[in-house]
């Protein structure tokens, strides 16, 4: 067992992204995907111990069949944020 497993899912709208469902240690919030997203990505950031360094970084974990959508608005956003 982790000493701290935390994420965040990012969704990419045409609006920009936006803050999903997220768990901290202690709660988790829970948020409906938006009805228009094309991608979610989920944002982690992991403990194992109080010795150990944060590992963290980003995962996939949908995708729309459009793809031209996903580059237009990954060019237009940048990419998902990297903070909790």
């Amino acid at each position: 067992m982790s000493l701290s497993n935390e994420w965040t899912e990012w969704h990419l709208t045409p609006a920009g992204w936006v803050r999903g469902t997220e768990k901290e240690d202690f709660r988790t919030v829970h948020r409906d995907p938006p009805p228009d997203r094309v991608k979610t990505v989920v944002w982690r950031e992991r403990l194992s111990s109080r010795f150990s360094k944060v590992d963290s970084g980003h995962s996939e974990q949908w995708r729309s069949d459009d793809g031209a959508a996903i580059a237009t608005l990954e060019a237009k956003f940048g990419p998902p944020p990297r903070n909790l």
